[in-house]
């Protein structure tokens, strides 16, 4: 048990015999910010505990802690009253984007809990692909995308992955996405043609470093300033 963020979150996670071969860890929040209902503190336990579920045969305890503190620092950035709370149409549409100026491009740098199936990968590539944008998925734990191309076919492509209700498909709240940030240029810097990596971080870091984004990678995927 322990301390995962600054403002007081407390959870306990007990790894019982067979962990993580067979069995998951055991998670529970123990204690959340003054800002936290009941209600958003009970869902938390449960969506840790669906996570460590989903991660049967690999170690689990830093991705949860990892995942606590992203739903946890978006409540607090965004004063959300309610985790689950489902947008509206018009909230699924509300992308800031860049002027729609044909000359800029823009790039997204988005980060998922996790990116393994198949089909969802096959889905992601398509996607990018029928925007015109370039860029790369690197598929795994955690899972990275990194799109490049027009502002307003990146605004759309992020409405997708956050599963509008008019474009089924995309990842949903329950995947824990975050678009952790964005750039503009003059001219594209990744490859045109979107391409899927393996799990293999450092060869995505390698592919930035060419491109000449390494530091975008730093401080918005790796969190390095």
């Amino acid at each position: 048990e322990g301390n995962i963020s600054n403002d007081g979150v407390r959870l306990r996670m007990s790894l019982p015999l067979g962990y993580p071969t067979i069995h998951s860890a055991s998670v529970t929040v123990v204690h959340t910010p003054k800002f936290v209902t009941r209600s958003n503190h009970d869902t938390l336990s449960s969506k840790l505990q669906a996570i460590a579920n989903d991660l049967i045969g690999s170690e689990a305890m830093m991705s949860i802690i990892s995942e606590c503190r992203s739903i946890v620092s978006d409540w607090e950035c965004n004063s959300s009253d309610n985790i689950d709370a489902i947008p509206s149409e018009a909230e699924d549409d509300d992308v800031t984007s860049l002027p729609n100026n044909p000359a800029c491009i823009s790039r997204r740098w988005i980060w998922v809990h996790h990116i393994t199936n198949n089909d969802r990968r096959k889905q992601i590539v398509i996607e990018a692909n029928e925007g015109n944008l370039g860029g790369y998925l690197k598929a795994g734990y955690p899972g990275v995308v990194v799109i490049e191309g027009d502002a307003v076919a990146c605004d759309d492509f992020v409405v997708w992955i956050k599963g509008n209700k008019s474009r089924p498909g995309g990842f949903g709240r329950n995947w824990g996405h975050h678009v952790r940030g964005e750039a503009t240029a003059e001219k594209r810097q990744l490859p045109e043609a979107f391409e899927e990596l393996e799990d293999d971080m450092g060869l995505l870091g390698s592919l930035c470093r060419e491109s000449n984004v390494e530091d975008e990678f730093r401080e918005f995927i790796l969190q390095q300033k």
